[in-house]
């Protein structure tokens, strides 16, 4: 669990009769991350002869699956051997019948529309009753059209001497005016006061041409229902296949590829790749059960490559592994810091939010966006790792006996005073429990936040120095020196400053401080003495766990004194100020939860991660049929 998994790199020689079925069971193991053969005394592997087959059909097919509306449905990871899929894909020809019904479908689409654009236009003009297929001069050009409303009494002015009759619509203008063909200065004030024109051409009375355009809307609309409905009996006669061919053709696709990886011989085919170790057994037993002496699998030795790396822990870590994959996986040789950040993420939430019911609140908000978003994107793991650290935002809150920034007996006290519940009759007469208050230990909650400080860089450097031992054993021991210089400031200044220890702790600490400098200054070079001050800082920056804590603990009580209706103010009076208090409370929870994800998300993954880890890790990314489907 501290590590990722341990991986193998690994050799198949088989022969090339079983290429294919090879190819085949390997991508239904979904257990090898595939690795470039290269050798001089075999030839670098390409794809499949029958590759540009297989695209070709696959490209088809995948159009007949959009055109037959399949594209919703899932794959059926449907295994064919490869003759037989090509052979059936091929002489599945059903594309030019389902393409001319689209082109109908689209050129209807395009109709429609276009007959609905002036089915508009004429309803614009029902204030006007007469025949527009009537409106022919020689001498007169005629007009109809729509301007801003407010914009008619000046067109008005402007053409006081042509024939016009205006309608208003809201704040639309409907015009029809007659004017000299020869009359330049009539278009100029049309185009100056925006006018917009009608195309009336093929009208006759507005009322009869809207009935007529949506007659044929109506009429192309039954004819692509007609043709949907055969283009659904299409689907259901053919759609079956066209997804078993399409998702059979897939996986070869992506063998075909894989070949590329490949190193061929005369009569052999050489494979390379990396597999987890704890896998490798039944691996080769799986594969040597189906082939026999036909394939050969060993181990060989990775060489200077660096293997893909695989998380190797519980379920229920699962938040916090995806903390782990945003920032960067770790090398296959570094700690895997999940448990750790299991631990500490929902501890340092908890200390800073430590209220009953904003934790719970927290909880039910994290929880419902869960199901809002989908598993394994963004949104979602982040809002699963605040619903884990909610969890431990109540234990706080039963420890330091806050509910809704007042103490537990406090609340029931509220409940009391409006007679919702009788203390005396529960034999309740004073507080429920002692609960740490954070408001009247304030220097001792600073003092634990910065012992979680020391403890958790402590950690931070001993993971670094694990990380650091089999490569670089003096930089190992750097890192374990900064531990004793954290240790030895932290017993001389509790000493000196508070008395926490006896006297000779002062003397003790300093000697392990100035001994510990020494062995990192040799380690890691002088350079990293003017790092002790930033250490230092890095130390008093857990100060603000009591920090921010407290600051939402004083705003709640705040808006607990202010806002907290008593029943001597008057029933009307609390229900003004209830939901005053409620939005208070709910600005304050946001309040909290942003910086516990700030402060907290700081202190975890810049403090704590900057003493260790260095990721860079690579997925490790098998080739799998589950892979494909997901992607």
């Amino acid at each position: 669990m501290l590590k990722p998994a341990k991986m193998q790199k690994i050799r198949l020689v088989s022969i090339k009769s079983v290429a294919r079925p090879l190819l085949a069971e390997l991508h239904h193991l979904g257990m090898l991350e595939l690795r470039r053969f290269e050798s001089t005394d075999f030839e670098s592997g390409k794809t499949m002869d029958i590759h540009d087959r297989i695209s070709s059909s696959l490209v088809r097919l995948r159009s007949i699956k959009s055109m037959l509306g399949l594209m919703s449905r899932k794959p059926q990871c449907a295994e064919m051997e490869l003759d037989r899929t090509l052979e059936e894909a091929e002489s599945f020809q059903i594309e030019e019948g389902l393409q001319e019904k689209h082109r109908m479908l689209e050129s209807n689409s395009t109709e429609i529309a276009n007959l609905q654009s002036r089915s508009d236009d004429a309803k614009k003009l029902y204030p006007f009753q007469f025949d527009f297929s009537k409106l022919q001069s020689d001498h007169l050009s005629f007009a109809a059209g729509t301007v801003v409303a407010a914009r008619l009494p000046a067109l008005r002015k402007e053409l006081a001497g042509t024939q016009m009759q205006t309608a208003v619509s809201g704040s639309e203008g409907v015009v029809v005016l007659a004017y000299p063909s020869d009359d330049a200065k009539a278009e100029l004030v049309l185009s100056k006061l925006g006018f917009a024109p009608i195309d009336t051409e093929g009208f006759t009375t507005p009322r009869e041409t809207a009935k007529e355009f949506q007659s044929r809307i109506s009429a192309l609309r039954a004819e692509n229902d007609k043709i949907k409905a055969e283009i659904s009996e299409m689907a259901k006669k053919y759609g079956d296949k066209v997804l078993r061919l399409t998702d059979a053709l897939g996986l070869w696709s992506e063998r075909a590829i894989a070949t590329k990886e490949m190193g061929f011989g005369s009569q052999t085919m050489i494979i390379e790749g990396w597999i987890k170790d704890s896998d490798f057994e039944s691996f080769r037993n799986t594969l040597e059960a189906k082939f026999g002496t036909k394939v050969f699998v060993e181990k060989i030795k990775n060489g200077k490559e660096e293997p893909p790396v695989v998380l190797d822990n519980p379920q229920s870590t699962g938040p916090m592994e995806f903390l782990v994959r945003l920032v960067s996986l770790p090398k296959p040789s570094e700690i895997d810091p999940t448990i750790v950040l299991f631990f500490t993420v929902p501890l340092i939430y908890g200390m800073i939010l430590g209220d009953v019911i904003y934790g719970i609140i927290s909880f039910f908000i994290a929880g419902w966006l869960m199901k809002k978003w989908k598993k394994g994107g963004f949104g979602y793991g982040v809002a699963s790792v605040w619903r884990f650290s909610a969890a431990a935002g109540i234990i706080f809150g039963l420890i330091f006996d806050e509910w809704f920034g007042m103490s537990s007996y406090q609340l029931l006290e509220v409940f009391q005073m409006w007679g919702f519940i009788n203390l005396a009759s529960l034999g309740i007469d004073g507080p429920l429990y002692a609960g740490f208050h954070r408001g009247a230990n304030v220097s001792l909650l600073i003092g634990m936040s910065i012992l979680l400080g020391l403890v958790h860089l402590a950690l931070g450097f001993l993971m670094g120095a694990i990380n650091e031992w089999n490569h670089n054993r003096k930089h190992a021991i750097g890192k374990l020196a900064w531990i004793f210089i954290e240790l030895g400031g932290f017993l001389a200044v509790s000493t000196a400053m508070f008395g926490v220890f006896p006297p000779i702790f002062v003397e003790v600490g300093l000697g392990m401080f100035i001994l510990s400098a020494v062995i990192m200054a040799v380690t890691e070079g002088p350079i990293g003495l003017m790092e002790i001050p930033g250490l230092l800082g890095n130390i008093l920056s857990y100060a603000r766990i009591a920090a921010v804590g407290l600051v939402g603990v004083l705003l709640a009580e705040l808006i607990n004194h202010s806002f907290v209706p008593t029943p001597d103010q008057g029933i009307v009076m609390a229900f003004i100020m209830l939901p005053v208090l409620i939005l208070f409370h709910v600005m304050n929870i946001g309040l909290a939860m942003v910086e516990c994800v700030v402060q907290g998300g700081r202190l975890n993954l810049v403090e704590f991660y900057g003493k260790f880890f260095h990721g860079g890790g690579k997925e490790f990314t098998p080739f799998a049929i589950t892979a494909k489907q997901e992607k």
